[in-house]
């Protein structure tokens, strides 16, 4: 049984081998599809012998959970210690992305931006089977200024915009990845019925749902959990990064079309989808004039880097 099966996408596929070599450096065992899924092998044997491992590294970023192939990765070694007791799944974030908040309560390795030699200390500070933190180093805090109330720092324009800017790019990912799944599930549907109606992508769905095929259901459903679950937690969660933060709609002035377009979706989240078993999109934009602003990621990008505060 080897140490440590390592789940990624292929997006990440370097960061990957890199871990996995840090990791054997160390004298620990690894599985990683990159190296150990060679040709002619049974790559479902392959995939079942690899969840036999002790535990689960998940390389975490925007591509990772936009990506339909690794829920079931993450989502055993989950299940299999939901408290986090055993740690059988250890993440490394490896690129600036959104958590979902399913994950969100298990602890994880933030190499983001950090160097070679900081990153692989914190790698293998992670992975160690015990404690490495040294009590015996601590010294008194205390003191005349020790005395003051102190009270937690709230974030500055700059670490919100960010925050803002993470989940946005996260959300983005995940977009295109449905969007893929989207196109799949139409084309596969106007192939197979003759003559379909010319509508958008939420009506389409809507229309032709009671005449959907069995994989055609599934990919449905599959489309449906991408918004039920993934973006709706992140536009809830930029939403309230900005009612929080209503300053920065002065410094970014294109914020202020965001919150619009974040309350129209969730508004048609709430009284639509939850509950219409046929939709599994929702799109804002075309009739309420209320479409996600282009260019304010770029906006965003140029507050962080340049004048902030």
């Amino acid at each position: 049984m080897k140490d440590f099966f390592i789940s990624y996408t292929a997006a990440d596929v370097d960061w990957a081998i890199w871990i996995s070599k840090i990791l054997e450096e160390a004298k620990y065992t690894t599985v990683l599809q990159a190296k150990d899924f060679r040709p002619g092998n049974n790559f479902v044997y392959e995939m079942l012998m690899a969840s036999e491992a002790k535990k689960t590294i998940a390389i975490y970023s925007a591509d990772y959970f936009a990506s339909i192939f690794t829920m079931p990765e993450w989502g055993a070694a989950f299940q299999d210690d939901p408290t986090g007791v055993k740690r059988s799944m250890i993440p490394i974030k490896v690129k600036a992305c959104e958590v979902p908040k399913m994950l969100k309560s298990i602890v994880y390795v933030d190499i983001v931006e950090k160097d070679q030699k900081t990153s692989t200390a914190l790698i293998l500070k992670g992975v160690a089977k015990e404690n490495p933190f040294d009590l015996s180093k601590a010294e008194f805090p205390g003191g005349p200024s020790s005395q003051k109330e102190s009270h937690p720092a709230s974030l500055s324009n700059k670490d919100t915009a960010n925050r803002l800017f993470e989940i946005l790019d996260t959300a983005w990912t995940t977009f295109q990845a449905q969007a893929k799944l989207r196109n799949k599930l139409a084309q596969k549907m106007k192939d197979r019925i003759p003559n379909t109606k010319r509508l958008q992508y939420e009506e389409f769905f809507h229309e032709y749902f009671d005449q959907m095929s069995k994989d055609e259901l599934i990919l449905h459903q599959t489309i449906r959990s991408y918004t039920e679950k993934i973006l709706m937690e992140y536009n809830q969660s930029a939403l309230n990064l900005i009612k929080e933060h209503r300053e920065l709609m002065i410094e970014i002035p294109r914020i202020k079309e965001l919150k619009s377009h974040l309350e129209i979706w969730l508004a048609k989240f709430k009284g639509i989808f939850e509950n219409t078993p046929s939709s599994c999109l929702i799109y804002v934009g075309v009739e309420e004039k209320k479409g996600f602003p282009v260019g304010i990621e770029d906006e965003l990008r140029e507050y962080i880097d340049g004048s902030g505060k």
